[in-house]
């Protein structure tokens, strides 16, 4: 099929400039060529509005082609001629290859013209209100089918109770497993048969980090022409989309998972209806199901996502307004979307997407903000475990088991023991069982655990616990088949809501997984045994449980305790998905603490490609876009060609900033204002000295810099150092004298009122002609503040970074990446070793953003100061965007500096850009 031709014009919602236009064309080109593109475009250029014009164009124009091309295929096959010629074998076998190829042809026109007769029926009927008495009636209806189940399952239960069989309560037989026989891989081929019929249209994937700016890419498509006709569909979690209270309210995404299942699957709860007297009467059945999982319902709503895009948050509210499930219409729609939008963890993570449906055979990725997409795959897939949460899922399995092993089928009660074994084994290596073993696997040592840190290899870690001859896969298999997860968890609240396990102290005998099970046994007989005998003597009264004092002994043990909520063997879960990878891709780092909270097992993923090769590999185009996207042999390297992408097929775009240079001023400041040298490596920047002089750089600079002045410190804790010192020295004192001072905190529901409060003092004191004037914004590297808060305009007239934010060089997970680097990626021209490239690359992407918060368009202006010697190296500045370092002042004293920093602004007074 001929390749389509990047247009001379994008539909832009107004004028672009040159940069997104070769933006756009550049985009369009990797696009039809199926390749694999690394873009980059600073902040404040338009990248979002670039994506979005230059994928839809393509998008539509290919499938304009596409159809096209198959319609003129399926014409040439009717008039080729009979006439065999000489040679009548040939011609007999293209003549029957081109009749095969005209079916298909024939089969995908058809295909699409269905998909277009939906779409344009769905159109036509959005005008056409349904009566909301039929509605009424037929969720009734529903209503009352789905209670005939539980009707005819209570009449059941009933006549065996009669007949003398043993029989659980109707509360406990969802909590059984079904009988397992799904060893077998017959399962495996139907799913993929399955997914290849619901395949749909071609898709666009686009992908970012927040929900937030996922939001902010969904109104910007509203901006746009595509705002009318494009498909586009948000996927978000049950956190962000259900509109069931009795769901929305529970705090913890694991629980709003399975009591949405619970829901879905019309599991009822029941109430006990009281008397005038305070008697309770017969308990009633509460209603059954989701009152917002109505098919009709959810279908419905899918089809008005379809047809009008919305994001998130208009999602919901639409929901809400319809009375149908946001979540679940949102996943139906993805077959005949367009756009689906999608944050990275949904896209990343295989078993999630997997769950979505999702396809991306033959269709387009788009990952937007990019720049950490390597370490944001490795986190997805690495899996930290508390000894904790093994005790917890080792506890409640453990009386799952004891409670209904005569009515589980042997296969169950075999897998159920395996897992068991699997989590005791990794207990007792942490030293929670009644005796720790020792390195070699053999002897035992002292009950009590002796800290420390070790990295094994995975096939090391199997065979230190003894579990290297279980079939992981097929445990894998089993738990997620099984639900096993889901029904523990439901299992727990029916009984006891939460396992509670005794932390110990240093002092204490380190208790064994059967301790804690027993513990828990023990409660819960106790429970129902009181709970018994309650009712035995008085079965018609509404009791009340006696409230009694508790002991100082009690008091103190029940401190004491840590609960586990939800289903901790989810996490044990996602452990043993962990350690099927390939032993050479990760890595598992054992803790044992002087305490059990103190205690874990987690899995490091060293090779974040191999979670990005079915992406590569399976899409037709892929593209990471972003602001920053230096170093690029990274993406490359490590990214594209080792998830098995070819060399040809890797292509690169990067543009320059649209701001003016005399809009920005980029200052080196290797001296303060007494001479010292800026020193804030790790040894020196607690220094009195040196922290008087930079509260000498921060006075001086908040003296001739208007609005917003906002400073990044390499840590949290380096943060709390200066705090702590300026206030002592008097420096907060003088600083708050020329502007009002914010320190970023630590708590995410907090940053947005200290935002609010950092904007509204600079809207405040904007007019002011002496005294305090804006506000000083003292920020962590890495923190919320330094990635997705834009200080753009006065909002950030000066950004100050402090020192260069290397992470700990003492960190094992640290350690063990740079080895594997050095091991298995080639060395550099310069002679650096992969490793060290990596540790340098860290530092400066982290650099690199948090310098990006202040020019945010074409308009804005801000100045920028690198408080470092270091930052004076050519290494240095050769890691700095573009944009940046060929505007870089590199100063020697820091007179000089302050010099270009007062002209700077005393020009843009002049100008009449600051107030």
């Amino acid at each position: 099929m001929s390749q389509l031709q990047p247009p001379e014009e994008f539909p832009f919602p107004f004028p672009p400039y040159n940069i997104q236009t070769d933006f756009m064309r550049k985009l369009f080109s990797v696009l039809e060529e199926g390749q694999l593109g690394i873009f980059e475009s600073p902040t404040g250029t338009g990248k979002s509005l670039s994506l979005i014009c230059g994928a839809l164009t393509w998008l539509k124009q290919h499938a304009d082609h596409h159809k096209a091309e198959l319609i003129r295929k399926i014409e040439e096959s009717k008039s080729t001629q009979d006439d065999d010629g000489p040679d009548w074998f040939t011609a007999a076998t293209k003549r029957i290859e081109g009749k095969e190829e005209a079916r298909r042809c024939q089969e995908e026109l058809l295909l699409l013209e269905k998909q277009e007769e939906r779409i344009n029926a769905l159109r036509k009927r959005t005008k056409v209100v349904k009566n909301p008495k039929i509605q009424n009636l037929n969720n009734e209806f529903d209503e009352l089918f789905r209670d005939l189940h539980h009707v005819q399952e209570d009449l059941r239960r009933e006549l065996n109770a009669i007949n003398g069989e043993d029989v659980l309560p109707s509360e406990e037989q969802t909590l059984l497993l079904d009988d397992y026989n799904s060893d077998d891989e017959e399962g495996e081929g139907k799913r993929e048969g399955e997914k290849e019929q619901d395949k749909g249209c071609l898709k666009i994937f686009y992908c970012s980090r927040t929900h937030s700016q996922l939001s902010q890419f969904v109104r910007e498509v509203q901006k746009t022409v595509f705002g009318e006709e494009a498909r586009v569909v948000s996927l978000a979690s049950r956190q962000n989309l259900c509109v069931n209270e009795a769901v929305n309210k529970l705090s913890n995404i694991s629980l709003m998972n399975d009591r949405c299942l619970e829901l879905r699957k019309g599991k009822k709860g029941k109430t006990t209806k009281q008397t005038d007297d305070g008697t309770s009467s017969k308990k009633k059945r509460t209603s059954s199901g989701c009152p917002y999982y109505q098919h009709t319902a959810v279908e419905e709503l899918a089809d008005q996502v379809l047809l009008e895009v919305q994001d998130i948050e208009q999602l919901v509210g639409l929901g809400r307004k319809m009375k149908s499930c946001p979540y679940y219409a949102a996943r139906s729609a993805i077959r005949d979307a367009q756009v689906v939008v999608l944050p990275y963890n949904t896209l990343l993570h295989r078993p999630t997407r997997e769950s979505y449906g999702i396809n991306l055979c033959n269709n387009v990725v788009v990952v937007d903000e990019a720049h950490n997409l390597l370490e944001t795959i490795s986190n997805i897939h690495s899996v930290f475990v508390s000894l904790r949460q093994l005790q917890g899922a080792h506890a409640q399995l453990s009386q799952y088991l004891q409670r209904y092993s005569k009515r589980l089928s042997p296969r169950n009660l075999l897998y159920l023991k395996q897992i068991l074994f699997f989590m005791h084994a990794i207990i007792k290596m942490l030293g929670g069982g009644s005796k720790r073993v020792g390195a070699s696997g053999a002897s035992p040592v002292t009950p009590i655990p002796t800290p420390s840190s070790r990295m094994l290899p995975v096939y090391s870690f199997l065979a230190e616990t003894l579990t290297d001859n279980l079939n992981l896969f097929k445990l894998v298999q089993y738990i997620e088949k099984s639900k096993i997860a889901h029904k523990l968890h439901s299992f727990t609240q029916h009984f006891e809501g939460s396992v509670k396990i005794n932390s110990l102290s240093h002092k204490s005998p380190v208790t064994s997984p059967t301790s804690s099970t027993s513990s828990f046994l023990a409660k819960l007989s106790a429970s129902k045994q009181a709970s018994a005998k309650q009712t035995q003597a008085k079965p018609k009264e509404n009791i009340k449980p006696e409230v009694t004092k508790k002991t100082e002994e009690q008091q103190q043990e029940e401190e004491g305790e840590e609960v586990v909520m939800g289903s901790p063997l989810m996490q044990v879960t996602e452990l043993l998905r962990a350690l099927q990878h390939a032993t050479a891709d990760g890595r598992v780092l054992v803790t044992v603490g002087s305490q059990p909270r103190h205690s874990s097992v987690k899995y490091l993923l060293l090779n974040p490609a191999s979670h990005f090769q079915d992406i590569v590999t399976q899409c037709r185009s892929v593209v990471v876009a972003g602001g920053t996207m230096q170093p690029i042999s990274e993406f490359k390297n490590q990214l594209f060609l080792s998830a098995g992408g070819e060399e040809s097929r890797v292509q690169h775009f990067s543009c320059g900033h649209v701001v003016p240079a005399k809009q920005l001023l980029p200052v080196v400041l290797p001296q303060g204002p007494t001479g010292l040298t800026l020193d804030f490596t790790y040894q020196h920047r607690t220094d009195p000295k040196v922290l008087d002089e930079l509260g000498r750089v921060l006075v001086n600079v908040c003296t001739v810099v208007p609005g917003g002045v906002v400073c990044f410190l390499p840590s949290y804790d380096y943060e709390h150092k200066v705090h702590a010192h300026f206030t002592s020295s008097g420096v907060l004192t003088r600083l708050s004298a020329k502007k009002k001072v914010f320190w970023e905190p630590k708590k995410a529901n907090q940053l947005d009122a200290v935002l609010n409060d950092y904007a509204k003092t600079i809207k405040l004191t904007a007019s002011n002609t002496s005294g305090m004037s804006g506000s000083l914004l003292l920020s962590v590297v890495g923190g919320k503040m330094s990635e997705g808060i834009n200080f753009s305009d006065e909002l950030g007239r000066c950004v100050v970074m402090v020192g260069l934010p290397y992470p700990n060089t003492h960190s094992p997970e640290l350690k063990e990446k740079m080895l594997y680097l050095n091991k298995n990626v080639s060395t550099g021209q310069d002679g650096k070793t992969a490793g060290s490239v990596f540790y340098e690359n860290l530092c400066f992407k982290a650099v690199n953003q948090s310098i990006g918060r202040a020019i945010r368009h074409k308009q804005d202006y801000a100045s920028i100061l690198l408080l470092d010697h270091r930052y004076s190296r050519p290494t240095s500045i050769q890691a700095l965007p573009g944009w940046i370092s060929k505007h870089l002042r590199v100063t020697t004293k820091f007179p000089e500096a302050f010099g270009l920093l007062r002209k700077f602004f005393v020009e843009k007074r002049a100008e009449g850009t600051v107030s």
